[in-house]
């Protein structure tokens, strides 16, 4: 990944990843207008660079009321209305695409089993076939591996939902002390959050040794930001986009044919924080993980098929086991 002349410019905060404190900005953006309480408001997010484990990550918080608003019914047909007000192109197909494809959920699903197998085949010595397995953020659980292993099951889930057959929801992580997983997986969740660092510091706590943990990301981080993306003048151009949202929305399509056809973000597109706030690759997952008690046992890249091709992307899978 390169960031062109990244701006050296000290934050005075740490990274929530890692803790380091060198951090650079890279680019002034804003959060996406279809998930602001004003559509008008012209708060800026910067996107920062951690030197140390590599973290690409936005500055701004989102508030209780637009986390309500961006997961509240994910993916259902509300949900994809109140987005494409502010981009049209993202049509129900797309929606149905990223969040109702049988095809991804069984390759997903697929990979993850092949990882399991592949390990305690290779090292039956070191590693045993999970019999109780927990997935935060599962949505319903059906993520979850089905192999003969595996007796019991969990989500750690607030959203509500239905879990699927034979799948209990746990709510919090006091709850998962009593399930006493011997396998806990995070899929497509580190991204969304700004504790991601906690999530895994209590997965570490919950795991006895020899407790697997599997951590899948997208590998969607952005490249190759050219400077003038951090300048004042630009914050200014941005704040500008905010304040007019149809000029936002023009930008913000700018910017996405910009990347898809010459693979790169160039003046006059705006830089948008939406549900994604983390951007991490392999080695930022691993760098960091090592340090809270994990080894390494297997990683992997593979690339679902959405059914929509200019979404598809490679997704990374780190399978750890507990010291």
């Amino acid at each position: 990944m390169t960031f062109e002349n990244a701006e050296t410019v000290g934050t005075n905060s740490e990274c929530r990843w890692c803790k380091s404190l060198r951090i650079h900005k890279v680019a002034v953006g804003a959060k996406a207008r279809w998930i602001v309480e004003s559509p008008s408001t012209d708060e800026i997010s910067n996107l920062l660079k951690c030197n140390d484990c590599g973290l690409v990550y936005f500055s701004a918080s989102f508030s209780d009321d637009e986390l309500t608003r961006m997961y509240s019914g994910y993916r259902n047909s509300e949900y994809q209305r109140r987005r494409a007000k502010f981009e049209p192109w993202y049509t129900k197909n797309i929606n149905n695409a990223i969040g109702h494809s049988e095809d991804v959920l069984t390759l997903r699903r697929q990979h993850l089993e092949k990882v399991l197998s592949d390990a305690s085949s290779n090292h039956p010595e070191r590693y045993s076939s999970p019999t109780r397995v927990l997935d935060v953020g599962g949505d319903e659980g059906q993520f979850i591996p089905q192999i003969d292993s595996i007796i019991q099951k969990a989500v750690l889930e607030v959203s509500g939902v239905r879990p699927v057959d034979g799948a209990q929801i746990l709510t919090n992580w006091n709850d998962v002390d009593d399930f006493s997983p011997d396998m806990i997986m995070m899929c497509h969740v580190l991204e969304h959050i700004e504790n991601a660092r906690e999530n895994v510091e209590n997965a570490s706590r919950v795991l006895k040794p020899g407790g697997l943990l599997y951590l899948e990301i997208p590998l969607d981080r952005p490249v190759k930001i050219g400077r003038v993306f951090s300048t004042p003048a630009y914050r200014k151009y941005t704040q500008l986009l905010c304040k007019v949202p149809p000029f936002f929305v023009v930008a913000d399509l700018f910017s996405l044919v910009s990347r898809k056809i010459i693979g790169r973000s160039i003046p006059g597109a705006v830089i948008k924080q939406n549900e994604h706030i983390n951007f991490f690759d392999g080695n930022t997952i691993i760098s960091v993980v090592e340090t809270m008690g994990f080894e390494l046992v297997h990683e992997s890249t593979y690339k679902p098929t959405s059914g929509v091709p200019v979404l598809d992307m490679k997704a990374s899978g780190t399978l750890f086991v507990r010291r």
